[in-house]
């Protein structure tokens, strides 16, 4: 007769542990990896951040790529590897349960939670020391690269203190001083500074003067080499969009994501002492703030494509400690259902691929002649304007308005979301908790939630600086 009878807890214990070690078994290249990480302190620390990422912005891009490309996002893929440790990330600030990317930026950076709109100073104007001078003074090189400006809250939120996120010129001048090894991004408007008697002081020859390679396109990035100090500014206020950088022939000299996180790297890496290295997708926030499905879309696939080279670089380089997270939702896109039974939702994120620009590269056409036209519409969309929907995008034009994303959603937003099944919660910050990932040296330290400032004692601590 068959034994009925279930195992003891000592039993079950046993066998649950038997289990475990055979499904353990190097069957994959991530159990392989996991062997590979080097004891001890992490000479390396690579934070790669997407800035802004909703949950629903990951299952779109998701489901985009599988119906394009057959494959996972990377990001997606990180959850099915066994060596790196997961968790759920709280985002608030000290002022608010939703950031800003000031003070998200600063939590990581220097270990407190401090109020939307600072940069690592805290409510009772107190300077926190950032994370890259920690890193300076161990003799570690430093290097932030991003897709906004080089001086925006993210990557300020390593290395600067400023009472107030628009003081970019301060940062910058910060950025001087501390001797940032590695700095790319846009931004170059705010390395000049005016003076009170009207004169301007340029910071670039004084990046010159300290050893630093300047660049300003693709291919001086492309053909800088060796370790000289680098910075790369290549526009004036953030780098367009990557969907805008495909399409449009006037942008093809601007770098991607990627093009400067290789770079980076290979500057970086075979310092004596390590690198600690911040790498943002920064654009996936303002198409988030802009409710711009293609390019919140294109953004984070351009961002996945990082996450990739990072996994090349830690399996050469084990002893690196690699984190992949965000700092806050934004928007609160997702992909909604379409049609009975949701059957048309496929064909609706197939409509995406109609759209050739962002709302960014459509505003600067119109803005170009202060007047509203149907053409530019057509090309960046693929979709015609009513009288009604013109008169809404001239009116914002007319008003001077900062940003003319409200108006292209008032006008055609709900057509957009019709289209596409993308829809928007607000074009504002969000509080959701949010994905982390961390490989190497000091993520075994990770806990299961993790508050957003906790990140600062976990990296000084797997690096090893004094703080």
């Amino acid at each position: 007769m068959e034994n009925t009878k279930p195992p003891s807890r000592r039993q079950f214990l046993k066998l649950s542990g038997l289990a475990g070690a055979a499904s353990l078994l190097p069957a994959s290249k991530s159990v392989a990896a996991s062997s590979a990480q080097a004891a001890g302190p992490a000479k390396n620390l690579i934070f790669l951040m997407v800035d802004g990422l909703c949950n629903g912005t990951v299952g779109l891009a998701h489901h985009w790529k599988l119906r394009h490309e057959q494959t996972p996002l990377n990001w997606i893929q990180l959850f099915e590897r066994v060596d790196f440790k997961r968790a759920y990330q709280e985002t608030a600030s000290a002022s608010s349960p939703v950031t800003d990317s000031a003070a998200a930026a600063s939590s990581w950076g220097s270990g407190q939670r401090v109020n939307n709109g600072s940069i690592n100073v805290n409510a009772s104007g107190q300077s926190l020391k950032p994370i890259l001078s920690y890193a300076k003074e161990a003799g570690k090189a430093t290097g932030l690269v991003t897709t906004c400006r080089i001086t925006h809250a993210t990557p300020a939120g390593f290395a600067a203190n400023v009472t107030d996120r628009e003081m970019e010129d301060q940062i910058a001048l910060q950025y001087l001083e501390r001797e940032v090894d590695v700095l790319l991004g846009g931004g170059a408007r705010n390395f000049k500074q005016k003076q009170d008697d009207g004169s301007v002081i340029d910071y670039l020859p004084r990046f010159k003067e300290k050893g630093y390679d300047v660049v300003t396109n693709a291919a001086e990035l492309a053909a800088s080499h060796g370790q000289s100090p680098l910075i790369g500014l290549f526009s004036k206020s953030h780098i367009p969009y990557a969907i805008d950088r495909k399409n449009d022939p006037s942008l093809h000299d601007l770098p991607g994501l990627s093009d400067m996180f290789r770079k980076a790297l290979a500057r970086l890496d075979g310092q004596k002492d390590g690198f600690v290295l911040q790498v943002e997708g920064g654009r996936i926030d303002h198409a988030g703030h802009a409710n711009d499905p293609a390019a919140i879309l294109h953004e984070f696939l351009e961002f996945d494509a990082c996450i990739a080279i990072a996994l090349d670089f830690i399996e050469a380089h084990p002893d690196t400690m690699l984190i992949v997270t965000t700092d806050h939702g934004t928007g609160g896109c997702q992909l909604n259902g379409a049609g009975p039974l949701y059957v048309d939702s496929g064909s609706a994120l197939e409509r995406i691929d109609q759209f050739k620009y962002s709302f960014e590269w459509l505003q600067d056409q119109f803005r170009a002649t202060g007047r509203f036209h149907s053409l530019p519409l057509k090309i960046a969309l693929g979709i015609d304007a009513t009288d009604e929907q013109a008169a809404i995008v001239q009116a914002a034009l007319d008003s001077n308005a900062e940003y003319l994303s409200g108006a292209l959603n008032e006008a055609f937003g709900k057509e957009i979301k019709d289209l596409t099944a993308v829809g928007w919660t607000s074009s504002k910050h969000t509080s959701e908790c949010v994905d982390f990932f961390a490989f190497g040296p000091g993520s075994e330290a990770i806990p299961p939630f993790l508050k957003n400032y906790e990140l600062f004692g976990i990296m000084t601590s797997a690096l090893g600086l004094k703080v």
